[in-house]
């Protein structure tokens, strides 16, 4: 039987969730300036400010599935091209990166396959937000880029009490997530939703973040929180990204039910998912 967590080993979590950097501010710069539908010259300077962000925005903007016909080579033709929405999630995607690319032991997972996990799942919520005529796909997108960042942070005790956690779920039957949480205190649900309310994203992102893998336990705002969950599914059926804890998480249907989604709708779904990564593959190797 694994030891109760203390308050103090509780506390190191959360002094560690603190310790992430802040989410890059850019975003939170250039949401103002389209809204009031500043002149191209703002926007990219601002974009331009961070040269990290800017060289990983140009090689996303560059793959098919984000700049279509169009050839996107400067910061101004992404701003010209991309349209509102697109710019937004480009944006969010090159700053979210840094957080994702080194490997998560924790979760039996390589370098690179958290952050393929998080473009995927990303990329899913888009998908099937468009399918279902869902209007708002820039907080779909951001939840399901983000919806494990608590896992970068919660990787490194999850690989240091693995055998606690891995005997816990197998004794008394049950989920990954749940031993993680007994075991440790905190979830990378739970984490992840403090790390999300520090870096000032919205509610409706937070509470999706917080119950990814348990929709129907949401308080508010569950047709997002539905609609990561169905994604989240789908992305680690497929094998992207998908570790240890993917294969010992309880099925819930009934998201798929809320949804309205048919099993033939999923097919598509996922059909749809292997073209777009196909074609964001530069980007992800960047």
């Amino acid at each position: 039987m694994a030891k109760p967590p203390s308050q103090s080993d509780v506390e190191q979590l959360i002094r560690a969730s603190e310790s992430i950097p802040p989410f890059p501010d850019v975003i939170w710069k250039v949401i103002p300036l389209i809204r009031r539908a500043a002149p191209v010259h703002e926007i990219e300077a601002v974009i331009q400010y961070d040269q990290a962000i800017t060289a990983k925005l140009l090689a996303l903007s560059q793959s098919s599935y984000y700049a279509g016909r169009y050839s996107i080579g400067t910061v101004k033709e992404a701003v010209l091209r991309l349209g509102e929405q697109q710019l937004l999630k480009v944006i969010l995607a090159a700053s979210s990166s840094r957080y994702f690319k080194s490997g998560a032991a924790g979760y039996d997972l390589m370098e690179g396959e958290l952050w393929e996990h998080a473009i995927a799942t990303a990329l899913m919520t888009e998908i099937v937000a468009a399918g279902l005529g869902w209007n708002n796909s820039v907080a779909a997108y951001t939840a399901g880029l983000l919806h494990d960042v608590g896992k970068t942070v919660l990787n490194y005790y999850v690989e240091t009490y693995f055998d606690s956690i891995f005997r816990l779920a197998r004794e008394q039957n049950v989920s990954f997530l749940d031993a993680e949480r007994q075991v440790l205190g905190l979830d990378h649900q739970q984490l992840g939703m403090r790390i999300a309310r520090r870096w000032r994203f919205p509610e409706e992102v937070v509470m999706a973040i917080g119950h990814h893998h348990r929709p129907t336990q949401a308080p508010r705002h569950r047709h997002l929180v539905h609609l990561i969950y169905v994604a989240n599914r789908m992305v680690s059926a497929l094998g992207v990204g998908c570790g240890v804890d993917g294969f010992m998480q309880p099925n819930q249907d009934e998201a798929f039910v809320e949804l309205g989604i048919t099993a033939l709708m999923a097919q598509k779904y996922l059909a749809d998912l292997a073209v777009a990564l196909r074609e964001v593959k530069q980007f992800l190797s960047n």
